[in-house]
């Protein structure tokens, strides 16, 4: 996914090493005013995150759907001061019933849980990125 959006690249969001997960190394360019990674540069890459793994649970819908993150929700638990990864879920009931909205109506919402995790594996964000999704065939 970063590499279709030109703001990925821009701040540096990159697919992990052997892995599904999207990544945020530490630069200069997140830094905030007091030397941690910058809140807004934590909030994209947990919504890149959020997006690479819908792309990547539902490859399926691909062409076929119009996906914008509607509304999001962050909670900041530590200051960060090197890499973060991305680890995004959904749960089991929401899958199924963002299945059968958009089946049924041809839109849906889909809450996507992520977690920023640091390299030693502590989280340092956790977000819930709620998009809507909508059929690009008329119904």
């Amino acid at each position: 996914m970063s590499k279709d959006v030109k703001f990925s690249r821009l701040i540096g969001v990159q697919r992990a090493e052997d892995s599904d997960v999207m990544e945020l190394p530490f630069s200069d360019n997140v830094l905030n005013h007091i030397g941690n990674m910058h809140a807004s540069a934590q909030f994209a890459l947990a919504e890149i995150g959020s997006g690479d793994f819908m792309r990547q649970h539902f490859p399926e819908l691909d062409g076929e759907v119009l996906a914008v993150v509607r509304r999001a929700e962050i909670k900041y638990s530590k200051a960060v001061d090197g890499n973060l990864q991305a680890f995004a879920s959904i749960e089991e009931q929401e899958e199924n019933r963002f299945r059968k909205q958009l089946a049924d109506r041809g839109r849906a919402l889909l809450p996507v849980n992520v977690k920023l995790k640091t390299a030693n594996g502590e989280t340092a964000t956790s977000a819930v990125y709620h998009w809507f999704v909508s059929s690009m065939v008329s119904r």
